[in-house]
């Protein structure tokens, strides 16, 4: 993959309700206040009702506009999605089950952790441990909030990753001279 060309970058978890559209969300507003023109979208595997109140709270209180919380709606990963060039996926076991769904993919799908740690879908090389990202469904609230921080964070690193990404390619087709 091409890590010079990222325009649309998708967002996978289970359910499309919690870790995909907080990364979706918060990895946006990141790049938008930078002035990046790279698109975030979220999907899952199944589909979920909506994002629990207790993170639509949170990703308001980190400036997400409530509009954008309130817009979105989870949706099963499909076609319309295949037009990212880059998924990240929660855990290293969804990445086997994308590219056993869509094996068109391969070498542009890799973990969320995989990527905030500098590697490429070509590169990755980590444990199930080590991609994992916890999901905060059965969890109380304070060990909810814990886990919605340490996405946010998270999605401080994706965001700066692609951040450098665009800044590396602007300077290659700039002209020379």
């Amino acid at each position: 993959m091409d890590m010079k060309s990222l325009r649309v970058v998708c967002f996978i978890c289970e359910w499309n309700e919690g870790r995909s559209p907080h990364l979706e969300m918060s990895v946006r507003l990141k790049l938008k206040a930078h002035g990046s023109t790279v698109e975030t979208v979220s999907a899952g595997f199944s589909q979920a009702d909506g994002i629990n109140p207790l993170r639509k709270a949170f990703l308001l209180g980190v400036g997400v506009p409530v509009s954008e919380v309130d817009a979105h709606k989870s949706t099963i990963f499909g076609k319309d999605h295949l037009r990212a060039d880059l998924f990240l996926v929660a855990e290293l076991p969804m990445k086997e089950k994308l590219l056993g769904m869509w094996p068109e993919l391969k070498g542009r799908v890799m973990t969320v952790k995989g990527f905030a740690q500098g590697m490429t879908p070509d590169t990755e090389n980590i444990s199930n441990e080590e991609a994992r990202m916890e999901d905060a469904g059965g969890k109380g609230i304070d060990s909810k909030l814990e886990l919605y921080r340490e996405h946010e964070k998270l999605a401080a690193k994706v965001a700066e990753r692609i951040l450098k990404i665009a800044i590396n390619s602007d300077s290659e087709r700039a002209p020379k001279g």
